[in-house]
């Protein structure tokens, strides 16, 4: 029989382990001391280092010598796993990785795939379909049980995910679904997210919103971004005005960088110059966001003292006198549910199409105040 302080140990493994799946503790986040712990479920300093310890051979945490235990980016090694999904490479596929999306939405892919005992292979896809088919022809030779892809923006899908999807491969697809193929997806609301934003900016007393994206055609995430921004406006009765829509800039995913050369700035710089009424912007993605602030300083306009500022997404994570107020995708349960739909294929035999919209959450930074 199994002693009350091996129970005890099992307890606070399971805990931790519990916040750390679900999201609750961060990767790279710090642990409680081993006294802190044993304070906090009531044990001895024996117990909680003996959790700590069985947690870091798990591949859950590392533990450094005076400086603390933090959970691990990427367990080491799969503590379980999942009953009858054999281990094997699974391929995600995405357009692009930037410092505001897509990081952490892809650890959390990688952590739940490991933790099933699942090695990752990663290939981006740049923005081009005819790359996403050539890396998802490369990977089908080497042999993988399944496929996370973030599917290109185009006037039509790609055929080569349609083809995975006839051939009954395993596949999820993530940050939009598509409409006429019964296929997994799971993405964020995003409508909703640009109607909370704009909806944010009203109620602060903002009545001439500007709305800077990139092209929104064939662009699901865009379009729903600006349908929530033009519903919110309808909403509250103020009319959507085209002149304070800025809609040709360069996309954040696949531009290296702005520079005071080029296209988006000048746009940016003309836009603002001709449009001194407005009170606040809506950015569709962070790095537009971004180059707002510059020329605002170009310009000489306060920010939010003039001007209040929103965005989607941005660095992770940020103290919030240093961050822009925006709508944050909460990328870790994206990751997350995504891998669940996959194993559920690979294991299981599913093949109903799972479909999963995703909250995001409004976070205020200095960038936007009320105005009377």
């Amino acid at each position: 029989m199994a002693s009350h302080k091996e129970v005890l140990y099992e307890k606070i493994y399971h805990n931790i382990l519990q916040a750390i799946q679900n999201g609750e503790i961060a990767p790279g986040e710090r642990l409680g001391s081993e006294v802190e712990i044993a304070t906090r479920f009531g044990v001895s300093r024996i117990t909680s280092k003996r959790a700590l310890n069985q947690l870091a051979h798990d591949g859950y945490i590392v533990r450094y010598p005076g400086r603390g235990s933090y959970v691990q980016q990427v367990p080491r090694q799969p503590a379980r796993d999942l009953a009858g999904a054999a281990p094997g490479l699974v391929a995600v596929i995405m357009p692009e990785l930037s410092a505001s999306y897509g990081v952490r939405l892809l650890a959390s892919v990688q952590h739940a795939l490991h933790k099933a005992g699942f090695d990752v292979v990663i290939g981006l896809s740049h923005g081009s379909q005819t790359v996403e088919s050539e890396e998802i022809d490369r990977f089908s030779r080497l042999g993988v049980k399944g496929y996370v892809i973030f599917p290109v923006n185009g006037e039509f899908y790609n055929s080569e995910i349609l083809r995975l999807h006839l051939d009954g491969m395993p596949l999820v697809l993530v940050d939009k679904p598509l409409s006429k193929i019964p296929v997994s997806a799971v993405w964020s609301q995003n409508e909703e997210a640009g109607y909370t934003a704009t909806q944010y900016l009203i109620e602060r007393g903002h009545r001439r919103i500007a709305f800077l994206s990139p092209t929104r055609a064939n662009t699901e995430t865009l379009e729903s971004r600006y349908a929530g921004y033009a519903r919110a406006l309808n909403d509250a009765g103020l009319s959507l005005e085209t002149e304070l829509i800025l809609d040709d800039l360069p996309s954040e995913r696949f531009e290296d960088h702005f520079s005071p050369d080029d296209r988006g700035y000048e746009s940016l710089l003309h836009f603002f110059e001709n449009h001194g009424d407005i009170t606040a912007v809506l950015a569709a993605e962070y790095r537009i966001g971004l180059e707002s602030l510059k020329v605002f300083r170009r310009l000489n306009i306060g920010c939010p003292e003039q001007i209040s500022l929103m965005t989607f997404d941005g660095p992770w994570p940020l103290d919030v006198s240093m961050q822009l107020t925006h709508m944050r995708q909460d990328e870790w349960t994206m990751g997350q549910t995504a891998v669940q739909f996959l194993l559920n294929q690979i294991s299981q035999g599913e093949r109903d199409a799972k479909l999963m919209a995703i909250p995001t959450v409004l976070v205020e930074g200095f960038s936007t105040r009320a105005i009377s």
